[in-house]
C-alpha cells in the first residue's frame, strides 16, 4: 500500500480561527464553531470606524442640515452604524469641532455646532475651529 494525499472541505472560524472537519451530515453548515462556540463563526468581523471619519460624518450632517439635530437624526443624516455615541468622542467633539449639546424643555438633546466656530469640513485631518477673527479660540 501506498500513501496519497486526501483533500477534504472542511470549515474556518473567522473569529477565532479554529479549522475542522465536520463529524456528521455534511450537508448542513455547522451552527457554532466547536473551539469558541461563536455562532458568527462564518460572518467576518465589522471594521470599527475610526474617530476622524466619526467627526466628519457627523460636522458634516450638522452643517447640511443648518438646524440643531437630535442624535438619531445626525445618526440618519450621516449614516452612522452605532445607535448610541461614544461619550468619550463626543467630549472630543466639543473640544475639536465646536459641538454644542443643549437639553430642550421636553428632555430631548440637540446638537448643533457654534455659531461662531468655523469648521473645514472638505479636510477632515486640518480640521481646527476659529472664532469669527480667525484665531484659535482663547486667544485674540
Amino acid at each position: 500500500m501506498s500513501r496519497v494525499p486526501i483533500t477534504v472541505m472542511g470549515y474556518r472560524c473567522e473569529r477565532c480561527a479554529h479549522e475542522w472537519i465536520p463529524r456528521g451530515n455534511t450537508d448542513e453548515e455547522p451552527r457554532v464553531c466547536p473551539k469558541c462556540r461563536s455562532p458568527w463563526w462564518n460572518k467576518p468581523r465589522k471594521a470599527i470606524m475610526p474617530y476622524d471619519e466619526f467627526k466628519a460624518l457627523v460636522v458634516k450632517a450638522l452643517h447640511a442640515a443648518g438646524r440643531p439635530l437630535t442624535w438619531t437624526e445626525v445618526r440618519t443624516a450621516a449614516g452612522l452604524p452605532q445607535l448610541f455615541p461614544n461619550n468619550q468622542w463626543v467630549h472630543r467633539l466639543e473640544q475639536d469641532a465646536g459641538l454644542h449639546r443643549h437639553r430642550a424643555g421636553d428632555g430631548i438633546i440637540h446638537w448643533e455646532l457654534k455659531k461662531d466656530a468655523r469648521v473645514d469640513v472638505l479636510h477632515p485631518q486640518a480640521t481646527k475651529v476659529t472664532d469669527e477673527g480667525g484665531a484659535p479660540p482663547g486667544r485674540k
